[in-house]
């Protein structure tokens, strides 16, 4: 099992962008838990866990998020993990 924490910057906040990343791991059936927050720095901090296609398809979608996201740079941190830490994947406010 894996974890992976995303740093999301640029046009990122008032955009739904959290709730998009949300709905896109809900209507994909992508089994990871979770959160999405925003950061008082104005960038979005993606924890997700799961295994490595799911994260992979999560990153890809973070690069773009919905149309009104301006995303200009995403830094990733990938750990394993023994256990979930989390039963869903959640907008974190």
């Amino acid at each position: 099992m894996l974890e992976m924490k995303l740093i999301v910057r640029g046009s990122v906040q008032k955009v739904g962008y959290r709730v998009s990343i949300v709905e896109f791991v809900k209507s994909q059936k992508l089994p990871v838990v979770g959160y999405v927050k925003n950061q008082p720095d104005g960038s979005v901090e993606i924890l997700v866990q799961g295994d490595i296609e799911a994260l992979k398809s999560v990153r890809r979608f973070a690069t773009t998020g919905p149309s009104g996201a301006d995303v200009r740079d995403v830094q990733d941190e990938i750990k394993e993990i023994k256990t979930l830490g989390f039963s869903d994947f959640v907008v974190e406010s």
